[in-house]
């Protein structure tokens, strides 16, 4: 897949007081069935500040199909559920140039959007 297509994802989470030990575990669970059944998600992390309450989750996706796939898969059908029940989004990011359907799906999610303008990427040299 051609890099410029790819979509970055960069979500900032708030989690609840006396819950980072529940969360981490989860967030396990999500990183295993991503490996497992999204073979387009190229990188999928989750970072922890010093004092364990706030998480960001980086995510890169082949283009707007695999992320599409992540969205309507099974992880963020049936563990992001149990995830948002003791964290809050506090803001999603979108990078690259996600396709129509995409941006539809991310209608309801408050996302912020920041379409792809000019670039280096020297990863083929």
């Amino acid at each position: 897949m051609a890099r410029h297509n790819q979509i970055h994802i960069r979500t900032e989470i708030a989690i609840e007081e006396g819950r980072l030990e529940e969360f981490k575990k989860l967030a396990v669970e999500m990183m295993r069935t991503v490996e497992a059944k999204e073979p387009d998600t190229i990188i999928y992390e989750f970072c922890f500040d010093k004092s364990g309450t706030r998480c960001v989750v980086n995510e890169v996706y082949g283009d707007s199909g695999a992320a599409l796939a992540h969205w309507n898969g099974v992880a963020s059908r049936t563990i992001l559920p149990k995830i948002l029940g003791i964290s809050k989004v506090d803001r999603l990011e979108v990078y690259g140039s996600p396709s129509e359907e995409l941006q539809r799906a991310l209608a309801g999610s408050n996302a912020h959007v920041y379409h792809r303008f000019v670039w280096i990427d020297r990863s083929q040299s």
